[in-house]
């Protein structure tokens, strides 16, 4: 296993309404200095959700993942989220996996030089681990480069295998990476504006817990 990064992830959700408006995104003439079309990504991504059999990482805001995208395992530990009009920060730490037999029984041992252990410690100490929630969907990703910044424009179309049932995953996600925070918000909410996009306030992970697309109380 190799650890990626700890970083804080910061990125802008929206909901769509017709797998259409993809291409037609991509396609957008205000994107045309910002972005290489021939770069554009397709990834296919199976995600499996773990928690304890009393979802302890459930109650403390914490998500761990094990996703395959295409031949690459990575397992993310992402925690104190706040969320706000469809922007998403949280704390996010990754490894990449080289063993897939820990892919299908992690534990939290792997992330003994991060802080995300400490999180996961004092979550859930050394319970077992158990898949909750699984999701498969296609992923089309193109990078989105300013000169002052750069960011990942990405479209997620596929099915969330939640506790109560399966729900349909069709998303539009501008992913910070570094540089000019504000070119990053002002494409997000240009987009959104253009296209009349809701702001995605939950989670696919939230979805798949729980039993409809109401926000928790």
């Amino acid at each position: 296993m190799r650890p990626v990064g700890d970083n804080m992830e910061t990125e802008y959700k929206y909901r769509l309404d017709d797998a259409s408006l993809i291409q037609e995104i991509i396609d957008d003439p205000m994107l045309d200095e910002y972005v290489d079309r021939d770069s554009l990504e397709k990834i296919r991504m199976h995600a499996v959700y773990f928690d304890t059999d009393d979802m302890d990482l459930r109650q403390s805001g914490i998500a761990y993942r094990i996703r395959y995208e295409n031949d690459r395992i990575t397992a993310t530990i992402k925690w104190d989220n706040h969320v706000e009009n469809g922007r998403h920060s949280r704390e996010e730490f990754n490894l990449v996996i080289t063993d897939e037999r820990f892919a299908e029984h992690p534990n939290i041992e792997a992330f003994e030089s991060s802080d995300a252990y400490d999180v996961l410690l004092k979550a859930a100490g050394h319970k077992e681990l158990h898949k909750k929630v699984e999701m498969d969907f296609t992923r089309k990703l193109i990078k989105v480069d300013t000169g002052n910044s750069i960011s990942a424009l990405s479209f997620d179309e596929g099915v969330i295998h939640g506790l109560n049932g399966d729900k349909d995953v069709l998303e539009m996600e501008l992913e910070w990476y570094y540089g000019n925070s504000e070119d990053f918000r002002d494409i997000a909410e240009s987009l959104a504006e253009k296209y009349s996009l809701e702001p995605e306030n939950i989670s696919k992970l939230q979805r798949g817990f729980l039993p409809d697309d109401e926000p928790e109380k």
